[in-house]
């Protein structure tokens, strides 16, 4: 009996152990598997960490917002009781020529807004903002820029530049900047065409062109394989490059307020796009591909030229909010009700009558459907004819 137990005892303990053996193996063989997929996805993407601060709504990113709500210093004197940690710094509208040599001394600043100060020598400005090594913002708006400085490269850890409100004529140099990911060129009317060389900013994910004087999406930008987000608002755009479909990780899309009259059908292969703003152009019609962005949640077709329903929104079934006034559809179809997602519903009261607004209505518990004629994001006629 006591041979038995002994016996019983040993094998017991065997278990133990081999089970034991089992699942450390298990979970280095996990956390192998882990560390290549993570190696396998640094070699792809090229670009090392950087938190760009994602708001998750918009596809917009929040890197400047600190920046933007931090007061300017309001005298250049006040510099120099500034304690030495000191990470974020606004030198707005103070009228300077030249960065003051105090500044330097601040050896942590990793944000810095310039903004609204006309130098003399941007050049001789950049060259000095070198002597901080941890600088990763910069803000440089509403300084008079015509161009980029061919120094510019003397900035290789910017992680984020906005160039607001300049005279800019042409980036060439902007490439430069290899580690950069935010990019904002928005309201330089001047600048009518991005650099051919755009699309060397491997590590760009947000790319603000809203407001300017540009008059296409080239294709160069298709090789800016990590963006997630293009503002290109209340330009002067009219065409859109072939080559978008190669923007896999795309999840913003704005191009409302612009002159595009055809959207092509690679647009399908945008798989991450979440949210399309085609609003105040001159569309009549949407490529069928649209049908193929599965995970879209928002798209605007405000203030266009349809003058009935894009049939390929039916297919949509992520789709949350859909924007139609302003146009001259007449009847809203209520299969638009079986798309599972949908809740917000924009439509044209003077042109949809009421009795199709309450079936829409009535066939979906939950659907909102509103007017929204007043809202315009362009100052052109109520209704295109």
């Amino acid at each position: 009996m006591k041979k038995k137990l002994l016996f019983l005892s040993i094998m017991i303990v065997f278990f133990l152990l081999y089970s034991l053996m089992k699942k450390e193996e298990t979970t280095l063989v996990k956390k192998e598997n882990k560390v290549k997929k993570n190696v396998s996805l640094k070699l792809k993407e090229n670009c090392p960490f950087f938190n760009m601060k994602w708001n998750g709504v918009g596809g917009i990113s929040q890197l400047f917002w600190g920046l933007n709500s931090l007061k300017s210093i309001t005298k250049i004197e006040d510099l120099s009781i500034l304690p030495l940690s000191t990470k974020k710094l606004k030198l707005t509208s103070l009228r300077l020529k030249q960065l003051p040599g105090s500044l330097f001394k601040l050896k942590n600043i990793e944000e810095l807004d310039i903004s609204d100060n006309k130098f003399d020598d941007i050049e001789a400005v950049i060259q000095s903002l070198s002597k901080l090594s941890k600088l990763k913002i910069l803000k440089l708006e509403h300084c008079g820029l015509e161009f980029i400085p061919n120094n510019i490269a003397v900035l290789s850890n910017l992680k984020g530049i906005s160039l607001g409100q300049n005279k800019l004529i042409n980036i060439g140099g902007i490439e430069k900047l290899e580690n950069l990911r935010y990019l904002s060129l928005r309201r330089n009317k001047t600048l009518k065409d991005l650099s051919p060389k755009i699309g060397g900013l491997k590590c760009l994910q947000l790319l603000d062109i809203s407001g300017t004087g540009l008059e296409r999406l080239r294709d160069e930008i298709s090789k800016c394989e990590n963006l997630i987000s293009i503002l290109g608002n209340a330009s002067k755009i009219k065409n859109i490059t072939e080559e978008i479909g190669n923007l896999k990780r795309l999840q913003n899309l704005n191009l409302g307020a612009n002159s595009i009259s055809l959207i092509p059908e690679t647009i399908g292969d945008l798989n991450s796009l979440k949210y399309l703003e085609l609003g105040s152009n001159e569309l009549e019609k949407l490529p069928e591909s649209i049908s193929r962005l599965e995970g879209l949640d928002r798209i605007s077709l405000e203030y266009n030229r349809f003058k009935e329903f894009p049939n390929v929104l039916l297919k949509l079934k992520k789709l949350r909010q859909l924007n139609l006034h302003n146009n001259y559809i007449y009847e809203i179809p209520l299969e638009v009700t079986s798309i599972p997602g949908i809740s917000l519903l924009y439509v044209d009261h003077e042109v949809i009558s009421d009795d199709n607004i309450n079936k829409l209505r009535q066939s979906k518990e939950g659907l909102e459907v509103k007017k929204h004629d007043a809202l315009r994001r362009a100052n052109d006629i109520k209704r295109k004819k």
